[in-house]
């Protein structure tokens, strides 16, 4: 099939990744179908008869290729806001190991106070109005320094969005450590770091960040997908920060 164009191609990629998404869902609710279309493999090519595959293979065929349409389908989707976040100057994303988990980790010098960076990262209500990546942000409970939010996130280039629970622990105003207690993704661990520059003016801030998605997402696809958003979450830090420094400075009259 020729498609007139890349967002033609993308937009039926991502048919067909649902579509395979739902033949796995449906062969693996239904064993009677995944047997008989086994069987006619097994007649014409004259494998293996199904008695002889268990249970636990049949699960694992079906997660691998589960696993094999997720990591090829972002890489075509996804692509254009990689190219984005290179052309935009974003700062490299690298690997740094944190008591034993690959963490991928971002550094930007922004040009306003820590304090300014640290109001940003702390309004969780309107957290989602800030991080595109990030659909909703609801304060499930208040302890102070210690809360717990349910995220719901959508990665750019993946289908669907994802909830999950986190602990957070506020270190004002210079850290934010979280760590997942509930939901999608086996773990969620990250913090935000920030370190005043220029006598407190400018900011160094530092965002890590590790999610172990299990079986269904194997790393080399998490480590590539932070390695695309983080540089849009930093970028989108960046600009909201500056502008806030540039509106609060005060003017000087001649």
């Amino acid at each position: 099939m020729i498609y007139a164009n890349k967002r033609s191609f993308i937009s039926a990629l991502q048919g067909d990744t649902w579509l395979t998404i739902k033949l796995i869902s449906v062969l693996y609710s239904t064993p009677h179908l995944f047997k008989k279309s086994i069987s006619h493999f097994s007649r014409q090519k004259g494998r293996i008869p199904v008695k002889l595959i268990p249970q636990a293979a049949r699960r694992a065929l079906l997660g691998r290729l589960l696993c094999a349409t997720l990591l090829v389908q972002p890489l075509a989707v996804s692509a254009p806001v990689f190219a984005k976040s290179v052309d935009s100057g974003a700062q490299k994303v690298t690997e740094e190991v944190i008591n034993g988990k690959t963490f991928c980790v971002i550094k930007e010098s922004i040009k306003a106070k820590p304090e300014a960076v640290w109001q940003i990262l702390t309004d969780y209500n309107n957290a989602s109005r800030v991080f595109p990546q990030l659909k909703k942000c609801h304060v499930v409970a208040d302890h102070g320094t210690t809360k717990v939010l349910k995220h719901t996130v959508a990665p750019s280039g993946m289908p669907g969005t994802y909830e999950y629970i986190i602990e957070l622990k506020e270190i004002a105003p210079r850290a934010l450590e979280w760590h997942r207690m509930s939901g999608a993704f086996k773990e969620v661990d990250g913090f935000w770091k920030l370190e005043p520059l220029e006598g407190g003016h400018s900011t160094l801030v530092t965002y890590s960040a590790y999610v172990n998605g299990g079986f269904f997402l194997p790393q080399p696809l998490v480590r590539r997908q932070c390695k695309v958003d983080m540089p849009q979450i930093m970028s989108t830090l960046r600009n909201e920060a500056e502008s806030i420094q540039i509106a609060n400075r005060p003017t000087h009259v001649q």
